[in-house]
């Protein structure tokens, strides 16, 4: 089925109430992490259990979205009705839909995919799908929305997945300009300034990689890998305290030891036998060890100990 969202036409208008309810109930997430919010129904309802974002045609501009939503509905207090899609732009109370695109449906339950082909402004940082049930009369029984979806990494996407493919080949010279092409298109998405300070640490260029994370923290404070990586160049960069700072914040900032941790330990275990601190290298390098037993450098790790402690 497909509904098509104009960026000019007749306007749809919910309730106030409920347009207030849902922003209330509807904080910020990606669109991985779409979430659903449904309204209270004795009898009716529809519930988003998927929600797929891809270009329209392989040759679209960058600006040019496609959302996939697929909904389970139940209709019981009228014999029919009609399912609509709704596309709310940042926090809009209006949405722009084409009403002679209205899916009919009957008594029971049923499933259907929607999309909406869709050209992202510049000024819209956020969008939200929002499904209802009607009734006769345009009668809103009830509506499900996904929580607001950050759009801000999209025009930037198709040079994002091109780098991705070169990494894959190992080609991290065109990988990095794709990802500045990337940054070209969304610069205040810190996830791209990441992937090209690791593709930057990958081609030895340290310093471009510093000013990249640097970037990245900037616009994700909370985002270990890219303090891990930061820590990582400035350990290749000969300034081993640093390092052992930066690497200690993400050691620290999970209660639950995980791959990234098992990572910063060794990188801080190189720090600390920079800085003559053996002890504490020995006990990052059996903390990564202990977190990663079947790792590949096993054996070169295991010689290290044994160096420091004799």
């Amino acid at each position: 089925m497909n509904i098509h969202v104009h960026t000019r036409g007749w306007f749809v208008r919910f309730t106030s109430a409920l347009f207030v309810a849902f922003l209330l109930v509807a904080p910020l997430a990606s669109p991985a992490a779409a979430q659903s919010q449904t309204a209270p129904s004795p009898s009716d309802r529809i519930d988003l259990v998927g929600l797929v974002t891809q270009q329209p045609k392989p040759d679209s501009p960058p600006s040019d979205v496609q959302f996939q939503a697929t909904v389970n509905y139940h209709l019981d207090s009228v014999p029919s009705g009609s399912v609509m899609l709704f596309l709310f732009e940042n926090t809009a109370s209006d949405s722009t839909q084409d009403s002679s695109n209205a899916i009919p449906i009957q008594r029971g339950n049923g499933q259907l995919v929607l999309n909406i082909d869709y050209t992202l402004r510049p000024d819209v940082k956020t969008l939200t799908l929002v499904a209802g049930v009607f009734k006769p009369q345009q009668k809103l029984l009830a509506w499900v929305s996904t929580n607001p979806i950050n759009m801000a990494p999209w025009p930037g996407r198709v040079f994002f997945e091109k780098a991705m493919a070169d990494r894959l080949a190992n080609n991290f010279t065109d990988a990095e300009q794709q990802l500045t092409q990337a940054i070209a298109q969304a610069p205040d998405t810190g996830n791209y300034y990441y992937w090209r300070a690791d593709t930057r640490v990958r081609m030895q260029n340290y310093t471009d990689a510093m000013t990249d994370f640097n970037k990245s923290l900037d616009l994700m404070p909370k985002d270990r890998p890219s303090r891990v990586g930061r820590g990582i160049a400035e350990l290749w960069l000969d300034n081993p305290q640093a390092a052992v700072d930066d690497l200690s914040v993400a050691i620290s900032a999970t209660p639950s030891p995980d791959r990234i941790s098992a990572w910063a330990f060794r990188a801080r275990g190189l720090a600390y036998a920079s800085l003559g601190q053996s002890d504490h290298a020995v006990s990052d390098y059996n903390q990564y060890l202990t977190l990663t037993p079947n790792a590949p450098d096993h054996d070169q790790v295991t010689g290290w100990i044994a160096d420091l402690s004799s």
